[in-house]
């Protein structure tokens, strides 16, 4: 090659096919191509030429999805322009979202799964992202952790991918990218200080959160509902007193056997997960009587409803 500046369209090795507008006019005449990209992207060009080794004419245009191809490496160093298609994170979810739907359709195991089947994994899978996490925090927490966490995640993912999947074989059927969009635009709604670009400290940031989280919700007949009765009765009861912390419940009215677990080694077949959910349950119970009792107007505080002989004893 010799003289001239060419132009080398650098495409997205994951999506071949997406051009950047950028590179419009650079295609109006030949176009050379690198041979890994798809014959159908050559169909659409006018005038397609494949690329052989290095022969590439001087102030050619180029395009590939291999910054290394020697063509590629020729032009640039004869002083060509670069126009690089955007390279957005997430892209490699791509790949996992076709193998899980090439096993579903395919393999054995995963075709007979169900959303009820995989729960299992979905809680283990849960628990060892959180045991990654505790790992990397560790002080001898380092590369090896951070590896951990990292395979963790991705098997936490497939779960969200695999239960995706099935969904769209239902009776309302949704894809991933019914998930994501529902995630994205719950996201946005409440933080609205990203389409404004307000500066919020991390107080207001939360009273957004909460406030649209409440308006989503709409009128519920008790603070407690929605809450999911399925975790462990530590993570239950946490989320409980999460919820009571924005009514303004007198902490004083919780009673001792929910702030005390005890467990006794020497007391057989012992199910202290059991009872401590027995009694987390109980308390919920409780709370739901006095908000009823304080809706219809019978009392008009916490204490006043705990105080009522219906209430004492659900």
């Amino acid at each position: 090659m010799s003289g001239g500046r060419g132009t080398v369209v650098l495409l997205n090795p994951a999506l071949p096919t997406l051009l950047p507008v950028a590179a419009l006019p650079a295609l109006s005449g030949p176009v050379h191509y690198t041979e890994e990209l798809p014959v159908k992207l050559a169909w659409h060009l006018t005038d397609g030429r494949p690329v052989l080794g290095t022969e590439v004419p001087s102030g050619a245009t180029l395009l590939t999805s291999d910054d290394a191809h020697p063509a590629a490496v020729a032009l640039r160093a004869a002083g060509a322009d670069v126009i690089a298609v955007p390279r957005p994170a997430g892209l490699a979810v791509l790949d996992t979202v076709d193998l899980i739907d090439r096993l579903r359709r395919e393999g054995p195991w995963e075709s007979e799964q169900t959303h009820a089947s995989l729960l299992r994994y979905l809680v283990e899978e849960t628990y060892e992202v959180a045991d990654a996490v505790s790992a990397l925090d560790a002080p001898e927490g380092g590369a090896a952790a951070a590896d951990e966490l990292r395979s963790e995640l991705g098997d936490l993912l497939l779960q969200v991918v695999f239960h995706s999947r099935i969904a769209e074989e239902g009776t309302h059927p949704f894809g991933i990218d019914d998930v994501a969009r529902t995630l994205a635009a719950k996201v946005r709604r409440r933080t609205p200080h990203l389409a404004d670009g307000a500066v919020v400290d991390v107080a207001t940031q939360a009273e957004n959160w909460e406030r649209q989280k409440r308006l989503e919700r709409g009128d519920r007949a008790s603070v407690l509902d929605s809450i999911s009765l399925g975790q462990p009765a530590l993570a239950l009861v946490a989320k409980v007193f999460e919820r009571l912390r924005t009514t303004g419940f007198p902490w004083e009215l919780v009673p001792d056997e929910l702030r005390t677990v005890t467990v006794d080694p020497a007391t057989e077949d012992a199910a202290f997960e059991l009872d401590y959910r027995r009694r987390v349950l109980a308390f919920m119970d409780r709370v739901r009587a006095a908000e009823a009792a304080m809706a219809s107007g019978e009392v008009d505080s916490w204490a006043a409803a705990w105080d009522r002989d219906h209430i004492l004893e659900p």
